[in-house]
Order: C-alpha cells, then sequence, then structure tokens
C-alpha cells in the first residue's frame, strides 16, 4: 500500500499544470498496475478517455442546369411568385357569385313588394278619406240651364243688302243650382273657362264664365257674353238662317267649360273642369228673343258626385 501511495504521488507531480489551475494527465503514464498501457499519441485508446471522431460529410455537389441555347433564364424574386389557386377557390368564386346574384334579386323583389304594399295602402287610405267625405258631407251634381239667349249683330242675315262679314253678339242668361248641397259649396274660376256659340257647327262668337263663389243650397242666375267678329256666311246659310227665323225657331249651341272647385268645410279641393252643352232655339234673331226649346247636358268628373 505504501508503494501504491508513492508511485500515485509521484504521477501527481509530473502532471501538467494550466493556466487555469486544472491538471492534466502526464503524456507517458500507466495505471496502478501497469496493466493498461497506452499511447500518448493517440487519447482514443485510453481507457479514460474515449472519442469518436468522425470526419464532416461533404455537402452533394450542387449541378447547375446550362440552359439551352436560344433561351432565356429570367429571375423572378420570391415575393413575386405567385402559385396557382387549386380548382376548389374557383368554385368558390362560382358559388358566392350565384349567392350575390341571389341576394340582389331578392333584394330588388323586396322592393317591388314593399312598394306595391306601401302603393295599395295608400289607395285604401285614399279610398276610406273619399268615402268618409261622401258620408260626411253628401254632395250632389249642381243643375245647369240657359234660361234666355240675346242675340246681336244677325238682323236681316238673310237679305240681299246685308253686309258679308257680320260680328254677332250673345248674351246667355245661365241658372246654376246648387240648392241639393246642404254642405258643399262651388267655386267658379273664370280663368280657363269658355262660352261659345255656334250655328250648323260654324263658331259665331266666344266669351268667358264669370268667377264667383256659390254657397250651399244656393241658386244663382247670372249672364255670361260672348262675342264674334268677320263671321261670313254661305249663301245657303244665310238661306236656312232666314227659313228658320219666319218659322220662330232658330237653332244654336252653347258649349260652356268652366273650373270649379268644392268647399267641403274648411277643405277646397283642386280645380276640375264641369261641361255643360246646350241644344237650344230662340224665335227670333234679336235681343228680345225668346227661348222655344232646350236640352242641357252636364258633365262633371266628380265620381261621387250624384244626378
Amino acid at each position: 500500500m505504501l508503494q501504491i501511495d508513492s508511485h500515485a504521488r509521484r504521477e501527481e507531480q509530473e502532471r501538467p499544470m494550466m493556466n487555469d489551475g486544472r491538471v492534466h494527465p502526464a503524456a507517458t503514464s500507466s495505471d496502478f498496475s501497469g496493466e493498461y498501457a497506452y499511447s500518448s499519441s493517440d487519447p482514443s485508446s485510453s481507457p479514460l478517455y474515449s472519442f469518436h471522431f468522425e470526419k464532416p460529410v461533404p455537402p452533394p455537389p450542387q449541378h447547375h442546369n446550362k440552359p439551352q441555347p436560344g433561351t432565356y433564364v429570367v429571375q423572378v424574386p420570391k415575393d413575386k411568385v405567385f402559385r396557382v389557386p387549386p380548382p376548389e377557390n374557383a368554385r368558390l368564386f362560382q358559388h358566392y357569385t350565384r349567392r350575390a346574384k341571389r341576394r340582389a334579386g331578392c333584394s330588388c323583389l323586396r322592393a317591388c313588394i314593399y312598394l306595391a304594399v306601401a302603393i295599395l295602402s295608400l289607395a285604401v287610405l285614399l279610398a276610406a278619406a273619399v268615402g268618409a267625405v261622401y258620408l260626411a258631407f253628401k254632395p250632389r251634381q249642381p243643375a245647369y240651364s240657359v234660361v234666355s239667349l240675346a242675340v246681336s249683330g244677325l238682323a236681316g242675315v238673310g237679305n240681299a243688302s246685308a253686309p258679308g262679314a257680320l260680328s254677332p253678339g250673345f248674351a246667355a242668361t245661365v241658372r246654376a243650382d246648387n240648392s241639393a248641397n246642404g254642405k258643399v259649396g262651388v267655386h267658379y274660376d273664370g280663368a280657363g273657362s269658355r262660352v261659345a256659340v255656334s250655328y250648323e257647327g260654324v263658331s259665331l262668337a266666344d266669351g268667358a264664365w264669370p268667377a264667383f263663389y256659390q254657397a250651399p243650397s244656393n241658386i244663382t242666375v247670372f249672364v255670361a257674353k260672348a262675342k264674334g267678329t268677320g263671321i261670313r256666311f254661305s249663301e245657303r246659310e244665310r238661306g236656312q238662317m232666314a227659313a228658320a227665323e219666319r218659322l220662330r225657331s232658330v237653332p244654336f249651341d252653347v258649349d260652356i267649360t268652366v273650373p270649379v272647385r268644392l268647399q267641403l268645410g274648411g277643405l277646397k279641393t283642386w280645380a276640375v273642369p264641369v261641361t255643360v252643352r246646350c241644344a237650344m232655339a230662340v224665335d227670333r234673331l234679336a235681343a228680345s228673343a225668346k227661348v222655344v226649346s232646350r236640352s242641357c247636358d252636364v258633365k262633371v268628373p266628380f265620381l261621387f258626385w250624384r244626378n
């Protein structure tokens, strides 16, 4: 035992010292018994140091494909390379496109339905309002008639000495009867009105209807005048008018068009035209002429008016 310790102490003294204070084995040393000798030139053969050294494998040689003659090599940056999308994307695009079209069609159809419902609702409300007005005021159509027709400027029309151009004048006395309406007044607008007198289709004179307001349950008699200038008759028409005057029945047509507005309590309606056509005959062509026959037709566009 003392021999072994002295031998171990001698080997420790022979070991070289490193700068960091660590002790490394000497280049030539043996173990305690001297059985395991190793070569200092090959540390891996030592039982205390066993290492496995492998040489690095060189990378495989890169073979650069040389372009064929007459070809070009285009280098594109990596961030500019776009891959081809899969076919599923095309199917998804078609699916979403069809769905968008269906949604657009549904939106248009929904808008049309809403518009139709709104129009129908408005029509129902308007019909209800008209029905309420009819029940509240019970409007009736006024009655119109031409009481008399004074004629001037046609005396001696059948004589050979009568002038070629005549200026006839007419004063029609009109009776407007609104007694059937106890709650509805009538406004007559002079602007846009017309009173025309003709003989056998030949226009003789034109005038206007006077503007006034007719209260409910009221009868108004007024005069509407018409005047013509430069009227010429043929020989046949002159002869016919002279013969009719001898028979005490000279026919005339009186056409009246006047815009009217209804007064329904505190509400005034829009203006609508009222047309009156009277076929009448007088006994003479003078201011004192008397009406011997008359027939008047009244047309009013109010649907809820009753005769």
